[in-house]
């Protein structure tokens, strides 16, 4: 994401961006925004009028409050408003305006806690947008301003410093919305003489902002502290971008400074699963990239080792049902139309070899990744409820008939997004796994079978030389080929098995036991993240395993007498484009690896593929 994209506000048409409050956010456009820098509108006429109707009952609330303390009277306690939170809900029940923001500045400095590395940009991005989207739905009581102080924040690039860990996912992710909190607003002022100044803590949070070496100390509130720098890199081009830590001030600086906070905002603005929502959103979106890769993967791997049709036909599948199954089978098969490098057997010829069976990290792939479809679908569903919803606690309805218009719910609490996180964990280490044991597959030395080539200690299944790399019996056990390819991927897999160990079954009560079941969104949210990682550099590795594999097979039998599949070929073309070379002896690996990489990342062997057999 470069930062002309992000400091540019976007000049197309208005019509083409996306207007909070005004349409349903789906997980398309939120990465538009986050991860490409789109801009946002603010608030439609219908929003406004949400927000500053219920905005106008907290105000009425609080001049109430006002009014009995005047009148001598005890007020009435509005949990949200005017009550402590949480554990100290009813304790007390505040009688000035001013001691309602102060609630809120105490909330926002005592729950800035977090700890660890600092998100990325396009996590901070996201979470800016889905809050802005949930406070527009008008049941959270808080002024316009707020909303379109997020959508300024996000249109100028303003990046607070939000540390990863220290969130249970319920009242939300607490902890990182108050560090975000503490960059967007300044402490209150007393609003008269007769209140108390309690010389509240004045933190002014932290941001980033692009590193300029002619600026390296002058941004700094004290010369003499030495710079924090930050490294981020895009998931899209590898374009690397270092950060500078300055003072929420200096950040807030281009969208006109911070604002105070009033009654009720403070706690309208941390409550919520949004940092949580944010992530899973991204992991949503990079694990259907993941999926799309495996169907391409799968059909290269099936042209490496010569294998058979059969499994992916629809009869299969229809007999079982599984229209997941089906549809995976159904584009493998597109990708290797036309293939000569298969088995010829297909529905009309009768297979060449007997009986027509590949591994099972082959032949069951359509029921595997069909089953890893539907828990993705899944999880698209309740993270893109979560991107729409209010989540906020209290909630404000003012259709009720009673006065007390505010009504408290759990719809911060993050299960929705910790099951669809832990679920995708889950499927997404199943493809990495299968992927691991069809690069085995590949590689396989077989020491201890018969050869069809003693001499090359050709694989009697598919007719590869062992390690994928053809070697003269005069140099014989000289290279080492492609075997630690599967190594790094073996160690990768198991990373995943570890990570993907259930976060929702994991509640630790806090909060004086009255939040005594809470969610772990956000770790569920983390983990399921570094997993995606993973697997795109597993697939990365078998897209270089099956890319070698049908090199072998192409120099084995003559390029012009041997074609790939359509959608195969056009992957395999693309691989050599990006200069994945053809190994002949040992040489260093890494660069491929990341070319590789980038190529899963930014879907161009997909799209290769798939625009190949349009």
């Amino acid at each position: 994401m470069s930062e002309n994209s992000q400091n540019t506000v976007d000049k197309a048409n208005n019509d083409t961006l996306f207007q909070v409050g005004d349409q349903r956010l789906s997980i398309t456009q939120l990465m538009q925004i986050a991860r490409l820098g789109q801009a946002v509108m603010a608030l439609s006429p219908d929003a406004l009028a949400r927000v500053e109707a219920s905005r106008a009952w907290v105000m009425q609330t609080v001049g109430d409050i006002a009014d009995a303390k005047a009148n001598g009277n005890k007020p009435s306690a509005y949990y949200g408003i005017n009550t402590g939170f949480g554990a100290l809900a009813g304790r007390s029940a505040l009688d000035s305006t001013y001691l309602t923001k102060v609630l809120g500045r105490n909330l926002i400095a005592s729950h800035s806690v977090g700890v660890g590395p600092y998100f990325d940009e396009e996590v901070i991005r996201a979470t800016l947008l889905i809050r802005a989207q949930s406070l527009a739905q008008g049941y959270s009581g808080v002024r316009p301003v707020i909303i379109n102080t997020l959508v300024a924040m996000l249109n100028n690039r303003v990046y607070p410093a939000v540390p990863e860990q220290g969130s249970l996912g319920a009242s939300g992710d607490l902890a990182p919305l108050c560090h975000l909190l503490l960059v967007m607003c300044h402490a209150p002022q007393p609003d008269s003489a007769d209140d108390i100044d309690l010389k509240l803590d004045t933190t002014d949070g932290e941001a980033f902002v692009p590193f300029v070496p002619s600026a390296v100390n002058t941004s700094q509130d004290n010369a003499s502290t030495p710079p924090y720098f930050h490294l981020t890199q895009s998931p899209c081009t590898g374009e690397q971008t270092l950060w500078q830590r300055v003072s929420g001030t200096q950040a807030m600086a281009s969208v006109g400074g911070k604002i105070e906070l009033q009654a009720k905002e403070a706690l309208a603005l941390s409550n919520g699963a949004t940092v949580s929502a944010a992530i899973a959103a991204l992991v949503v979106h990079d694990a259907q990239n993941l999926l799309d890769n495996a169907e391409l993967v799968v059909a290269m791997t099936l042209e490496g080792i010569r294998g058979f049709r059969d499994p992916f036909y629809p009869h299969v599948h229809r007999a079982r049902g599984h229209l997941g199954a089906e549809k995976i089978a159904a584009q493998i098969l597109l990708y290797v139309e036309g293939s000569q490098i298969l088995d010829p057997g297909d529905l009309k010829t009768q297979p060449k070899r007997v009986p027509p069976q590949d591994p099972y990290s082959v032949r069951c792939a359509p029921q595997v990744l069909g089953t890893i479809r539907d828990t993705l679908d899944l999880a698209r569903q309740w993270v893109e409820m979560d991107l729409n919803a209010a989540t906020d606690n209290p909630l404000i309805f003012l259709d009720l008939e009673r006065d007390y218009k505010t009504v408290s719910g759990g719809n911060f609490h993050g299960e929705p997004i910790a099951m669809a996180m832990d679920f995708l964990s889950i499927a997404l280490t199943e493809l990495g796994s299968i992927s691991d044991r069809r690069m085995f597959n590949l590689i396989d030395y077989y020491p201890s079978k018969t050869y069809e080539d003693p001499v090359q200690k050709i694989n009697p299944q598919h007719g590869l030389s062992g390690f994928l790399i053809d070697e003269p019996k005069i140099t014989e056990g000289l290279n080492t080929g492609l075997m630690m390819l599967q190594a790094t991927a073996a160690a990768l897999v198991s990373d995943c098995k570890v990570l993907a160990h259930p976060d929702s079954v994991d509640s630790i009560p806090s909060s004086a036991n009255q939040e005594d079941h809470v969610s772990m969104s956000l770790n569920a949210a983390l983990h399921a993240r570094k997993i995606v990682q993973n697997v795109e550099n597993i697939l990365a590795l078998e897209f270089l395993c099956a890319t070698q594999a049908i090199g072998l097979q192409l120099a084995k039998h003559g390029n012009e007498d041997l074609q790939p599949g359509t959608g195969t070929k056009a992957a395999y073309d693309c691989m050599r484009a990006a200069g994945v070379e053809f190994l002949t002896q040992d040489r260093v690996l890494y660069p491929d690896i990341r070319k590789a990489l980038h190529l899963v990342r930014s879907g161009a062997l997909v799209q290769a593929a798939r625009q190949a057999g349009a």
